[in-house]
């Protein structure tokens, strides 16, 4: 969001997410855009030397991620693209992660929840004081709406470091990407653009509402126009789950829904299942093609409340709730982005060049 009002500002801005759904390339994105198949291997190719080079001057380290690669990559990239700003996803945390090696003049915190918990903590107070690590001296934080947990640890972090704490509350209908939790993405996304503005970046107010009607985001409450309507969303833990369930509920009042869903080992199959079960009158589970993912037969084990199927694969789990479907449901995808990428593979649908046109 905060991109494609940057963009519809006049700004040119490098976009940096993970994880991507069907194509590596849709991690790096100039004004929208992908990152050509040959840029992207011209500039890998141009990172070789230096990888050796790190190796060999501080073995110990260990030889650098693909994150800790791309993240580097990607700011290259949009150096000779002639970008003014970067707009970089962390990918871990924050504080120890390597987008923080860069120097922001504008840091966001959305909704902190529970995930990587095994390398951040259990507590949301400690997941937020590693989230705390982005923000900067004398710079601007925006933050969101928070547990009250996370937000005092986020306001003790803040005082301690001398940062500008701005939280946001959610906008009223901003138009662009559905579900209710987006208009608190839109709120913070807009207020990142006027603090950017304060270090001279231009921002245009009354560009918003066009920048946000014109967004396309893949995989997030992505809706598929049908019989039955299908929902993709990639929500993996309780929070995301949470603002998932509360967005069907919005979009789709007093109708049912048939999940697809396959989740990852390492997440809390729990956290994910007790909002969404209310509204469940079936389950078909199965698995990515991730190493990661938990078995469909474990998970479903895991499900009360639903008649649940298991499926091998997920072509299997979709035409199973597809054909289910009465005319009164909607089918919905959901438990991984990785299973949501694989689900718009199988309904033929092609990686996103733009994200706005």
């Amino acid at each position: 969001m905060l991109a494609a009002i940057l963009d519809a500002s006049g700004v040119r801005a490098g976009l940096s997410t993970k994880p991507h759904l069907q194509a590596f390339r849709e991690r790096i994105r100039v004004d929208g855009e992908a990152i050509t198949d040959a840029a992207l291997a011209t500039e890998a190719n141009g990172l070789r030397s230096h990888v050796a080079e790190l190796t060999r001057r501080i073995p110990s380290a260990g030889a650098p991620t693909t994150f800790e690669l791309t993240t580097v990559l990607a700011l290259r990239h949009y150096a000779r693209e002639r970008c003014r700003v970067a707009v970089l996803e962390v990918g871990l945390g924050g504080r120890y992660d390597a987008t923080n090696a860069t120097d922001p003049h504008v840091s966001v915190i959305t909704p902190i929840s529970h995930d990587h918990t095994k390398e951040l903590g259990a507590r949301l107070r400690d997941i937020a004081g590693e989230k705390a690590g982005v923000m900067r001296p004398g710079r601007v934080v925006v933050v969101a709406p928070q547990p009250p947990a996370a937000r005092a640890a986020l306001v003790a972090a803040a005082t301690r470091e001398a940062a500008i704490q701005r939280e946001v509350r959610p906008l009223a209908r901003p138009g662009g990407p559905r579900g209710a939790y987006q208009r608190t993405n839109a709120a913070a996304a807009v207020a990142a653009a006027e603090a950017l503005s304060e270090h001279g970046v231009p921002y245009r107010a009354d560009a918003v509402a066009g920048a946000l009607a014109r967004l396309r985001w893949p995989g997030r409450f992505e809706v598929l126009a049908g019989r039955p309507p299908i929902v993709l969303d990639g929500a993996h833990n309780d929070g995301s789950a949470a603002a998932l369930a509360a967005a069907l509920r919005e979009e789709y009042p007093r109708r049912r829904v048939r999940f697809v869903l396959g989740m990852m080992e390492d997440k809390d199959a729990r956290g994910v299942l007790r909002p969404l079960m209310p509204l469940a009158s079936a389950v078909e589970v199965t698995r990515s093609r991730s190493a990661r993912a938990v078995s469909p037969e474990v998970l479903a084990r895991r499900i009360r409340g639903a008649p649940t199927h298991v499926h091998s694969d997920l072509a299997g789990a979709l035409a199973a709730a597809c054909t289910d479907a009465s005319p009164n449901e909607i089918v919905c995808v959901t438990g991984s982005l990785a299973l949501v990428g694989e689900a718009r593979d199988a309904l033929g649908l092609p990686v996103a060049e733009r994200l706005w046109k």
